[in-house]
């Protein structure tokens, strides 16, 4: 069942596939998640509800010379999965065994170790200041789901980002999830986006 996941050693390997491989991939993911976590315990739902997220994001950038920083770490499973992890998946949430959030000791991929929401923002604008101190140019990408986007950390960091002009990036994974219902006028702001034919820009 896991025939392509199994060659998958780390995000250059996903790099190398056609579309119809990844789309196979993807179902191998969540097969190994279900089949994994069932047994372990942890965070089903929210990292099922990524799985092309996180190919799309190791496919296109870099990593781990771009950045990537998850606003919650209870959706790091796929990440792990494509990161040189998978050897270890069967012992996540154990003693010894792989941390259920991102931690930065455990991989290179892992740069922020979050694991509640409203930070991931914040933390990448941090990141984007140090790469522009340090002279680099990689790109630095923060994940962010629309109930956390929500959150005042995000605000203000939204809000220093625009002040500072820093280079980074922002992915909204609007899936109209949360632990509770949304409220507020953003909420309800991206509500009327969703039903838009186009962005506004």
């Amino acid at each position: 069942m896991t025939k392509i996941l199994d060659g998958i050693g780390g995000p250059e390997e996903l790099r190398a596939l056609t579309v119809p491989q990844m789309e196979l991939l993807a179902e191998e993911i969540r097969h190994e998640i279900i089949e994994k976590v069932s047994v372990r315990g942890g965070h089903v739902a929210p990292n099922l509800g990524v799985v092309e997220l996180t190919m799309a994001l190791h496919y296109v950038f870099d990593t781990p010379e771009d950045l990537l920083v998850w606003d919650i770490g209870h959706q790091a499973y796929v990440h792990k999965l494509l990161t040189g992890r998978r050897d270890r998946f069967h012992t996540i949430r154990q003693f010894g065994g792989l941390s259920g959030y991102l931690r930065r000791d455990e991989s290179p991929y892992d740069v922020f170790g979050a694991s509640h929401a409203s930070t991931s923002i914040s933390a990448a604008l941090g990141l984007a200041a140090a790469r522009d101190m340090q002279g680099k140019d990689c790109k630095v990408v923060a994940i962010i789901g629309d109930g956390a986007l929500t959150g005042g950390m995000a605000l203000e960091a939204i809000n220093n980002a625009g002040s500072l002009k820093k280079n980074l990036i922002i992915v909204l994974n609007d899936n109209e999830k949360s632990i509770s219902d949304n409220v507020g006028a953003l909420h309800h702001y991206l509500g009327k986006v969703r039903k838009m034919q186009t962005m506004p820009s």
